[in-house]
This record gives structure tokens, sequence and C-alpha cells, in this order.
């Protein structure tokens, strides 16, 4: 028996704004400060745009698969990981988009993983980990009151991991993580489909990156000797794969928005569960039932000076710390932290919060060929030198608030 992990994560920025059309009073309204610093014109434009071409008719569609499969001796299971910034904009602008993941989440086959609240490089902060814990708090917290159950498995930002992470989200209770199967831990006999576990003892669920990128990135792309993928030959690799679990992991945005509907991504996506069911071998499930029903057959390690992620083709921090413009703005943030819980009031806090999301740096990246054509076309503000000026400025500017009190 193989069991497929299907699993989409979903995140929304609060992009900020350029800094001349930041407002010039030095002395900002401190119960108005996220107006100073976020594009809330940009947000929404963008959200719309997502939402009707990915959120909706894809979360749609998934809740009515689920439903009909529900019954059956293979019901489809699915893990979704909603970052807490989306779910603000969700709520903001089109909150009738949460009652389709509310119905989800009452049929059962749905889980939702815990993450940070505000997509941030957090669990880098130091070794106690003491905003990160909080921001992982914050989201399980919210997750809860939206969904009704509190999460079990954790995938942090951009599937960042390390030891020293692991051993922290142990420690807060959650009962396995998701991160990418790298090439240089799968070792000798090692597949990524399997169930291993940290150094701490904390099982570890490994993203299978290439079949997970056949369907997030290279359905589409007509040059790729897999094109045309249908839903019947893709479940017959899946079949082909006798180890214990597959993860498929993708960017929700995947469905709809990076690959339009008329790439038949979505006619792909409702003929898969019953192609999957099709092999006797194969069942759907969710992450924690991954965790839960599968017993660990050997132990990684990463260490906290190594730290891996899914992002571009060297699946490090590279993306977000690989150059000086990046390391120097996450550095001013991080020194902020004290002087923000000092000071204890929420607008402050939740703008810094904010202020950490990882997009602020990743727009910033230098990186060449293919790996920076990706982060050019994530980026909403044109150059990465309008990134810096952008988060930079604000970051002075909030530090510049905190110290007036």
């Amino acid at each position: 028996m193989t069991l497929i992990t299907l699993f989409f994560f979903a995140h929304q920025p609060d992009r900020l704004l350029p800094y001349d059309r930041r407002p010039s009073d030095p002395f900002a309204n401190m119960e108005r400060l996220r107006e100073r610093y976020f594009d809330d014109e940009l947000n929404e434009q963008v959200f719309r745009k997502v939402a009707d071409k990915c959120y909706r008719p894809a979360t749609t569609l998934i809740r009515d698969l689920v439903r009909e499969w529900a019954g059956t001796k293979k019901p489809l299971k699915i893990g979704y990981g909603l970052s807490g910034t989306l779910l603000d904009q969700i709520e903001r602008y089109e909150p009738d988009l949460l009652t389709v993941f509310r119905e989800l989440a009452e049929t059962g086959m749905v889980e939702f993983t815990g993450e940070t609240y505000y997509h941030s490089l957090s669990s880098l902060f130091d070794a106690e980990r003491a905003e990160f814990q909080q921001q992982v708090a914050l989201h399980a917290d919210r997750i809860e009151r939206l969904f009704g159950r509190r999460p079990t498995v954790f995938r942090n930002t951009e599937c960042m991991y390390n030891d020293g992470i692991a051993a922290t989200v142990q420690h807060m209770g959650f009962e396995g993580i998701i991160t990418e199967g790298v090439d240089w831990l799968m070792e000798g006999w090692r597949s990524p489909d399997f169930v291993y576990e940290a150094p701490c003892g904390l099982p570890v669920l490994l993203r299978n990156y290439r079949l997970s990128d056949d369907v997030g990135y290279r359905f589409s792309n007509r040059d790729w000797e897999g094109w045309p993928l249908s839903a019947d030959r893709f479940a017959g690799w899946l079949a082909a794969n006798t180890d214990m679990n597959v993860v498929l992991a993708l960017d929700y945005e995947a469905l709809g928005e990076h690959m339009w509907a008329d790439t038949g991504i979505f006619e792909f996506l409702r003929h898969l569960p019953q192609e999957i069911a099709r092999h006797e071998q194969l069942e759907c499930v969710t992450p924690t039932e991954a965790v839960r029903r599968l017993p660990t057959v050997g132990r990684i390690s990463v260490d906290d000076f190594a730290t891996i992620s899914w992002a571009d083709q060297e699946r490090d921090t590279s993306a977000w710390l690989g150059n000086e413009m990046q390391r120097y703005c996450y550095e001013e943030l991080k020194r902020m932290e004290m002087a923000v819980k000092r000071l204890n009031h929420p607008g402050v806090t939740d703008c810094w919060r904010r202020m950490q999301t990882s997009d602020h740096l990743y727009y910033m990246a230098t990186k060449s060929f293919s790996d920076q054509d990706v982060h050019r076309y994530f980026s909403a503000y044109g150059s990465v030198f309008e990134a810096f000026v952008r988060l930079y400025t604000a970051a002075v500017d909030l530090r510049h608030q905190i110290e007036r009190g």
C-alpha cells in the first residue's frame, strides 16, 4: 500500500507602500499604523485576481470532489497550509471564501496544518525561537477558531527545516513536520517516500519534489517530455511507486493562477481521485494520518547552519538571505524584537510581524537564470532595489516610532 498525501499551501503577503507614497509626517498615528506602511489597494487588487482564477474555482472544485468521494471505499483526503496573512485577506476582501474552506473542514476529510502566522523567517532568529513560537501559536489559535480543530502537523515557512526547528515544533505539541526531500538527505537506500524522524524523535514527512513539480510547475510546459500529463498517466506513476508514502505538496496558486484553466489543470484535478481509486495499492491520507499510520524508517539530521527549504535549486535559505540587501533588512527586523516586545503596542507588533513576511526578502533575491525569473515573476515591485527601499525604509521608520514610544 502506498499512501498519497496531497497538500496545498496558500499565502498572500501584505505588500509595502512605495517610499514616496508613505505619509511624510514623522509622528505616526499609532492606532492607524498599518495604513502607513502597507499598500491595501495593491493587496486587494492582487488578491481578487488570484481569488477569481485560483482560490474560488479550486476550492469549490475540491470541496465538491471531497463530498463526492466521502462515502466511498477510497475517500479523497487533502491537507491545506493557509498562512495567517492569507486568512486576513480572505476575511477582509472576500469573506464568503472562508465558508467554502469551512465546508471542507466539516467533511472531516481535510486537515489544516500549522505554520507561522506571518509566513516569516522567525524560526531562524535564535535558538530559543520565542517569536517563532508566538507566531505559531497565533496561527494555531486562528485555525482552531475558524475550522474547529487545532493543527497537529506543522509546515514551516517555505518548508524551512533543521534539527532545532524540529525540536521546537515537537516541544509545542505537534505530531510531525513537513519539509523538502532534498537530494543530499537521500543517500544510499533513502527515498523521500518514507517517514523519517528528527534527532528529537519528531516524525518528518518529505515532499517528493519531482512528482510535485510535475503537476505544480511542468504541467503546462509543452517542451516537457511528460506533456500532456493526464490524470490516469500520473496515477500510473504513483502506482508504480512501491514505497510507503508520497507527499505531493504544491503551491495552491498553481491551480488556475500560475497555470490557467485553459491548460487543463482543473480537469486534471477533477479526474485524479477517480484514477487513483483505480489502483488498489493507492490511498489518499491527510498528513496526520500518514504520521500516525506509518512507522519511521530512519533518522535524518539537518544542522541548524544547513537549513533546508523547498525554494530554488539550492533548496536552502539563499532565496531570502543570499545577498547583503536581504541580510541587512533581516538583521534590522531581528534587532527590533526586544524593543517591540517592551513597547507591547498591538499595532506596532502587528506591523513588525507583517514586515517579517518572507516575500519581502524574496523580492530582493539576485539569483541567476531560471531561479531569478521565478523571483521576478512573484515580485510586485519591479526591481530588487525597489524591494529593498520599501522594506528597509519601512523598518527604520517603524523603529523610530518605537523609540518615540
